[in-house]
């Protein structure tokens, strides 16, 4: 499950740094991409692979 979070975690705040460059409009390729992909669905996409990361480091696969 660690290695799990390690995913989550990277790919939470790889969104979240998308969301941002996409809201700063800082690369104009950006601006071809379909209007869904805004700033909001980036840092949004972020905070629920953040949290998805969270869960699995509080999960147990073993009871103590």
């Amino acid at each position: 499950m660690v290695i799990l979070a390690w995913v989550l975690g990277i790919l939470g705040g790889l969104c979240a740094v998308m969301g941002i460059i996409t809201a700063t409009e800082a690369v104009e390729f950006l601006d071809k991409l379909p209007a869904s992909f805004d700033p909001i669905f980036w840092l949004t996409l972020g905070a629920v692979l953040l949290l998805a990361c969270i869960a699995a480091v509080c999960s147990r696969s073993q009871y103590e």
